[in-house]
């Protein structure tokens, strides 16, 4: 099959599975279909088949929160093992014959696990992968096996709503670092940021800020972050990742593995560090440092912005990436969109950048639903969809019922309308082939309190298969891979709800398809949950 083909059969496929068609499709138009971005499977094909429920896996009534699944193998023997918070619990599966799964080892926290569980080699001289959760005030970690790993939990502030690993100090090893929702306020200075060894000893200069660590001075604006509000990769070219942290107001952090915060460049007029830069969305009243008007003049708030960090422009440096809500300074209009915000580790704009892209439509997603629903995550998947365009594309959800894809300069390649309810929203994308042919397709799932969805879409943005999940449907981003060791990917949905205690985690497979292009197949792009592209 061809491209104008497939094209073709993406049209016509429209009302595939679901009778979603009519959401989806909007008056955005089909997009054209990009060439394939990576290196085809040799099986590959053109047709994306659709997903059929495999297995289900289920463990009393617990919900979900944010977390995306986690797959691996964790002990190395072979077969895979699905690791999924449920609210309190963290719950290892193994998928089994006959569309079920067993429980191979589960721990039961002191409360939610709000973030998505980081899988890595944590302990070089254990044997296997670690799973490491965050949960209310505390991090804890374990072996393949289960069992919990020396010197930890460790206890710091309640919430800790982000959690990421990284070597942060550049020995090799990988190192947990987490946010807090409530500031730790000592020495006039505040801290959300703290950062710990595979042992759960807390690393030199963490807290940053209230260490003294960081050389702040009175202008570094930090208080609560509240939804996966870390990103963690070299950002400066030395080999140590660094740490940049979004937060509940106009203003981020960036830290290197020291606790060290880097400098705001001259520009920014009194402000010596990059956390003291108020990020307006016009440029001068970003180096101003406050509004000429607050009724009118807007800015970013970064409250549930789940950063990114990649090198856009190819220069081997990475840009910081981060999609904030849009208000006015004054805060009293806030829903204004989002808008895209792309920076140097100076706090300086790459060129076309300066200008923000806006995104003012809204829908809703702002606001929490209550019911433990919650609202919108603003981030960012990066992804090369599109070869034709230097450098990767971003796709992220506004809060106007659309998926929007923009290119490395900031010019938007296509928007598509996933709902028009104010009551249904998506946790966000992931994104890999599914078919084989080395062109990715985008998946996503919804929720809301009228049920919800799994749609898959190509990467111009035509909608391929559209089905029901029921209940809730599902917050965390669902999370592509191998679950059953058989060849081809699965895609791994975690419920809102444990549908009539039956169903906690659905687990589809995808047939023909195959792990040749897994671009940023689970949340937060992969099991380091760092939001880290590196350069190539």
């Amino acid at each position: 099959m061809g491209w104008r083909a497939r094209l073709l059969l993406v049209v016509a496929c429209a009302a595939c599975g679901g009778g979603g068609s009519d959401v989806m499709g909007g008056d955005d138009g089909p997009g054209p279909l990009p060439a394939p971005s990576c290196q085809p499977a040799a099986s590959g094909s053109t047709a994306v088949a659709a997903p059929v429920l495999a297995y289900t896996l289920n463990d009393r009534w617990q919900e979900a929160w944010l977390a995306s699944p986690a797959v691996a193998d964790l002990d190395g023997d072979g077969t895979i093992e699905i690791v999924v918070p449920r609210h309190e619990l963290l719950l290892v599966w193994r998928a089994t014959p006959g569309g079920g799964g067993t429980v191979a080892w589960k721990q039961t926290m002191p409360g939610r696990i709000w973030s998505s569980p980081v899988v890595a080699d944590l302990v070089a001289s254990k044997p296997g992968l670690e799973v490491a959760v965050a949960s209310r005030g505390q991090i804890f970690a374990f072996d393949a096996q289960g069992q919990p790993l020396a010197g930890f939990p460790v206890t710091w502030r309640d919430e800790l709503r982000s959690l990421a690993a990284g070597d942060i100090d550049g020995n090799g090893s990988l190192e947990l670092v987490a946010v807090s929702s409530t500031p730790l306020s000592q020495n006039n200075q505040r801290d959300i940021v703290i950062a710990v060894t595979g042992d759960g000893s807390t690393i030199a200069g963490f807290p940053p800020n209230t260490s003294g660590a960081a050389g702040c001075d009175a202008a570094c604006y930090v208080t609560g972050g509240y939804d996966q509000n870390i990103a963690v990769g070299d950002v400066d070219g030395d080999g140590k990742a660094d740490l940049f942290a979004t937060q509940d107001n106009a203003y981020m952090s960036l830290h290197a593995g020291t606790g060290r915060a880097f400098d705001a460049a001259p520009i920014f007029d009194g402000r010596t560090k990059f956390s003291g830069i108020r990020w307006m969305v016009d440029y001068r009243l970003a180096q101003q440092g406050y509004a000429d008007d607050e009724a009118v003049d807007e800015q970013a708030h970064f409250t549930n912005t789940a950063p990114a960090i990649a090198d856009l422009d190819g220069d081997g440096r990475p840009e910081l990436i981060a999609l904030g809500s849009i208000q006015n300074a004054a805060q009293d209009q806030r829903e204004k969109g989002v808008g895209l915000f792309v920076a140097h580790p100076d706090g300086t704009r790459p060129d076309p950048w300066v200008t923000p892209p806006r995104f003012p439509g809204y829908l809703a997603g702002l606001w929490d639903f209550g019911d433990n629903l919650v609202g919108i995550t603003n981030q960012v998947s990066v992804a090369e969809l599109d070869p034709a365009h230097a450098g990767p594309e971003l796709v992220f959800a506004g809060f106007d019922g659309k998926l929007h894809a923009v290119d490395a300069r900031g010019a938007e390649l296509w928007s598509r309308t996933y709902t028009t309810s104010a009551e249904e929203w998506t946790g966000g994308v992931a994104i890999a082939d599914l078919s084989g042919d080395g062109s990715p397709e985008l998946v996503l799932t919804t929720y809301g309190t009228a049920g919800g969805r799994l749609v898959i879409l190509d990467a111009g943005g035509n909608v391929l298969h559209d089905l029901p999940l029921g209940g809730r449907g599902a917050m965390p981003v669902p999370t592509i891979a191998d679950a059953d060791a058989d060849g081809e990917l699965d895609i791994v949905v975690s419920l809102k709800d444990a549908v009539d205690r039956t169903r906690s985690v659905v687990i589809y497979a995808v047939a023909g398809s195959a792990p040749n292009c897994l671009l940023w197949p689970t949340g937060r792009g992969n099991l380091r949950r760092d939001g880290y592209v590196p350069p190539p």
